[in-house]
């Protein structure tokens, strides 16, 4: 049920960040940025904005807390990292249901979109997803997986005209763990 919400809310956000991130996109050089809990570091191409948010999970005592760092790049799409902790690990092989229902959630948001593909790969040892989903005239291009109790979702979003895969890669290659 969290990933649900998880997806929901972020997706909402999303939609009100996307018309003011295009508006001030300044261009710049691309330098790390480190989540503000610590496990992680990723280059971004402009400032991001970020926001943090606790979400109370169906039981009604844990909650589901998540940062999102959101980024123009020119005019061709937003990267957004997030980062969602939850109140213990996912753990015994949960994991991958974990992400394939994130991905569900993403897929399903507009009744426009569609999955192009969705691989499960190694990704800084991790068993992770890859995907590409287009709706009408956008698309949103991610990795998801999951580390003890953290969900880590590395995406750009944009026209799907405008689709920049070296910028995606070099987005995704930024990414580092904490050791």
């Amino acid at each position: 049920m969290g990933i649900w919400c998880l997806a929901i809310s972020l997706f909402a956000f999303h939609l009100l960040f996307r018309s003011v991130a295009h508006a001030d996109a300044p261009t710049s050089d691309w330098r790390p940025v480190f989540c503000k809990s610590g496990e992680c570091s990723i280059s971004f191409p402009t400032k991001p904005q970020i926001v943090q948010q606790n979400l109370p999970l169906s039981d009604g005592v844990h909650k589901l807390s998540y940062e999102i760092y959101l980024s123009p790049h020119e005019d061709k799409g937003v990267f957004l990292l997030l980062v969602a902790t939850y109140p213990v690990p996912l753990g015994g092989g949960h994991e991958i249901a974990g992400l394939e229902g994130l991905l569900s959630g993403i897929v399903k948001h507009h009744s426009e979109n569609k999955l192009v593909f969705a691989d499960l790969v190694e990704f800084q040892d991790h068993p992770t997803i890859q995907f590409l989903v287009e709706g009408k005239n956008n698309y949103f291009r991610g990795h998801a997986f999951m580390v003890d109790n953290k969900l880590y979702l590395i995406a750009m979003e944009g026209l799907k005209n405008d689709k920049d895969e070296t910028a995606y890669t070099k987005f995704l290659k930024s990414f580092s763990l904490k050791d």
